[in-house]
């Protein structure tokens, strides 16, 4: 049987456009497939990843809009400061991040396809058709296609979300005396509110006059709406601002028994849900995934047998399955607490010396060292209010 390319992938987000450039490199045929009229627009992302973003890709410095070295967590009356010595993080342009990855892979020869909504697909015959009438077949099909994946719905009965919400403000010029820590733009501020929970509200300084500030959670568009326009009458820092965008979208809510590989076809990214279960963060992971990916794909064309394509599976699950346990953990202990419950635990926090080892140990992507240092110094059971231990042992098996 012949056939159009070696790879086809739906989605042109930077998973998928970091994929095809890789394999286009090594000199097979790829394509790409994406419904937008414009890639990386609307945005749907805070924007933030970690230093760790370095060593898995590659990102102009231009499109670095700020750095930051640590984070104030706040519960309704309490704060904690942590921060290294050094960059932890960088804000990006998220779109024009999207749009440079997906250049470079057509310049290294990946075909692009705007505006081809695929509706169908042979997972065994590697035949995808799109919505104008266009049909493609590959050898291989990666559905790299974001939180509302077609290709997904192929091989799993459902695909769990959070909604998730964002603006970005602008403080106007009168109002900046307002902000008193003159550091401001080197830190994040993440606030837990109970009934937000397990996810939380951020605020990102992208320059020193304006913010991305969002939410996930499993609340409701509109309920989120009214989260975040409370929360900006009373911030000081925004009493007198303007909201110059709003965002809103899906996070994937990661699930451990996904199915990500079936006959021709292999999910990456947000489609297969390979994100950070505490933050919804998944750049890094999926850029790194990439890897895992390319190689399977290679060895299935190389050695012309689609059952490589299972090592894919294999080597994500042993590379990342206890990460990913450790936040799912922490997600459950965190996601029935009160405002007092979070309060209790944070003033525990302070009292336990907690900002010093969170600085220390703290890291966005492998948030398992923190935990492991909590459990070896008896944290956990201390910090949680008394009547949450028969849950903490069940979800910690402590």
């Amino acid at each position: 049987m012949s056939f159009d390319y070696d790879v086809a992938i739906v989605g042109g987000g930077p998973i998928g456009s970091t994929l095809a450039y890789k394999i286009a490199k090594e000199g097979y045929k790829v394509a790409i497939l994406d419904k937008k009229k414009e890639i990386g627009i609307p945005l749907q992302c805070a924007g933030i990843v970690s230093k760790n973003l370095m060593d898995v890709n590659e990102i102009p410095d231009n499109l670095i809009l700020n750095s930051v070295k640590g984070a104030y967590l706040h519960s309704s009356n309490n704060t904690l400061k942590v921060e290294k010595n050094h960059t932890e993080a960088f804000i990006i342009d998220r779109i024009a991040y999207d749009k440079f990855l997906a250049e470079r892979a057509v310049n290294n020869g990946v075909k692009f396809f705007n505006q081809y909504k695929v509706t169908y697909i042979d997972s065994e015959n590697g035949i995808i058709r799109c919505q104008n009438n266009m049909e493609v077949s590959a050898k291989v099909i990666v559905g790299a296609d974001g939180s509302k994946s077609f290709v997904s719905s192929l091989l799993n009965e459902k695909f769990n979300y959070f909604n998730a919400s964002q603006y970005l403000v602008e403080i106007n010029t009168s109002s900046r005396a307002n902000i008193i820590d003159t550091n401001a733009v080197e830190f994040v501020d993440l606030f837990a509110i109970s009934k937000i929970l397990p996810g939380f509200l951020w605020c990102i300084p992208t320059s020193d006059s304006s913010f991305r500030v969002g939410l996930f959670s499993n609340n409701s568009y509109k309920d989120q709406k009214e989260i975040l326009n409370s929360f900006l009458a009373t911030d000081e820092r925004f009493k007198e601002s303007s909201i110059i965008e709003k965002y809103h979208g899906k996070i994937p809510i990661f699930d451990k028994n996904k199915k990500i590989v079936k006959d021709r076809i292999l999910l990456i990214g947000d489609a297969a849900s390979q994100l950070k279960p505490t933050t919804g963060g998944g750049l890094v992971i999926g850029f790194d995934t990439t890897n895992l990916a390319k190689d399977a794909i290679i060895k299935s064309l190389d050695n012309d047998n689609i059952n490589f394509l299972k090592d894919y599976e294999q080597n994500f699950k042993k590379k990342y399955a206890k990460e990913l346990n450790y936040q799912i953990r922490v997600q459950k202990t965190l996601e029935n607490l009160s405002d007092n419950d979070l309060d209790y635990m944070f003033t525990k926090l302070k009292e336990k010396n907690a900002e010093e080892i969170i600085s220390k140990y703290g890291d966005m992507d492998k948030q398992s060292i923190l935990v492991k240092e909590f459990i070896k110094r008896g944290l956990i059971f201390s910090i949680i209010p008394k009547v949450f231990f028969r849950k903490l042992i069940s979800i910690w098996s402590l």
